[in-house]
């Protein structure tokens, strides 16, 4: 990491000399500044490309050209944007100019679930496998196999890599070398987000349950029943747990026992990813719709109506919620009414994971 110049205890973002925006300074060879790259929206779509837009107003940046649908999750780091295709690729791509840094093949025709720290890229393939890999230069540091696609989403913490399967299982895994440390059944195959807190992992399933298990051993410490499978996004705060459902309902149950806080019914399947902050909770559904909640009763805040269904991730900042939508489209709706402030036209349905850089 390149530490940043500061003035008045304020970071510098870009230099410009002689009217030349300079990336990059160095003092005696060791690099003291590197313009990062403007605050950027990352979405994939099913016409093959993974887009980099301008926060602020939607123009495209880049877009980087796979050999299949990108629907992945995406994660960023300083340097790079991270996700899968439907060509079985993990790919790597310069958060800059969308230049390709690497990719890894995998077995499988689909990659879901992507996590990333400072060392590896974690991500889950219909292989039935989930992969470690080295961040630098993509070559594979480990792989476990579960017994059915690795296609829920994946979160890591400082000891394991926690993600599910289509054999029913949640799995926690060593995330030095992919031993796994537990596993917990469920009723049927665990295809959702993932979320973790200090003392437990998150996860739904298949057959219709949320649940809460120790993130130590992986004991159910209790489990929730909705109306469908709970296979899209999860949240977590200290009060809360926040989950869709086939059911059409978005859920908040109580983080100690699983009771239900509050539901709100939309007019379709929720499936979408969710996203929280301190007043609302944002999440989209098969009515076309994504929805700002009230995150301490669920009424609504505002809705805003796109022309498909809205399955992709759900990504916030202080001023915009970002989703996609099946109309092709990605939208940057404000934050406190949910009033249009842009949307870009892809080529194919947006449901990728939402990645942003401020």
């Amino acid at each position: 990491m390149i530490p940043p110049i500061s003035i008045d205890g304020t970071d510098i973002t870009s230099v410009t000399i002689d009217g030349t925006d300079v990336d990059e300074i160095t003092v005696d060879g060791t690099p003291v500044f590197s313009a990062g790259p403007p605050p950027s929206v990352f979405a994939g779509s099913e016409d093959d490309n993974l887009y980099a837009l301008d926060i602020t107003n939607g123009s495209q940046l880049w877009s980087f050209n796979t050999g299949g649908g990108v629907r992945s999750g995406i994660a960023v780091d300083d340097s790079a944007v991270y996700a899968g295709s439907a060509d079985s690729n993990v790919y790597a791509v310069d958060i800059k100019d969308g230049s390709q840094l690497w990719s890894f093949n995998t077995g499988g025709v689909a990659v879901s679930g992507i996590a990333v720290d400072d060392t590896a890229v974690y991500a889950g393939s219909s292989d039935d496998n989930l992969y470690a890999l080295d961040i630098t230069n993509g070559s594979q540091l480990w792989s476990f196999t579960a017994g059915g696609n690795t296609l829920s989403g994946i979160a890591i913490d400082d000891n394991a890599v926690y993600a599910g399967s289509s054999d029913s299982n949640v799995y926690a895994l060593d995330i030095n070398d992919g031993s796994e440390l537990w596993s917990f059944t469920a009723g049927n195959a665990v295809r959702s987000g993932i979320a973790i807190d200090g003392s437990a992992v998150y996860a739904g399933s298949a057959d219709n349950n949320l649940y809460a298990l120790d993130i130590n051993d992986g004991s159910e410490l209790w489990s929730f029943t909705t109306g469908g499978s709970v296979s899209g996004g999860i949240a977590v705060d200290d009060t809360a747990v926040y989950a869709g459902s086939f059911d059409d309902n978005v859920y908040a149950l109580d983080i100690t026992d699983g009771s239900e806080l509050w539901s709100f019914t939309a007019g379709g399947n929720t499936l979408s990813g969710i996203a929280i902050d301190d007043n609302a909770v944002y999440a989209g559904s098969d009515d076309s719709n994504v929805y700002a909640l009230d995150i301490t009763d669920g009424s609504e805040l505002w809705s805003f109506t796109t022309g498909g269904n809205v399955n992709s991730g759900i990504a916030i900042d202080d001023n915009a919620v970002y989703a996609g939508s099946d109309d092709d489209n990605v939208y940057a709706l404000d934050i406190n009414d949910g009033s249009e402030l842009w949307s870009f036209t892809t080529g194919a349905d947006v449901s990728s994971g939402i990645g942003l850089t401020l």
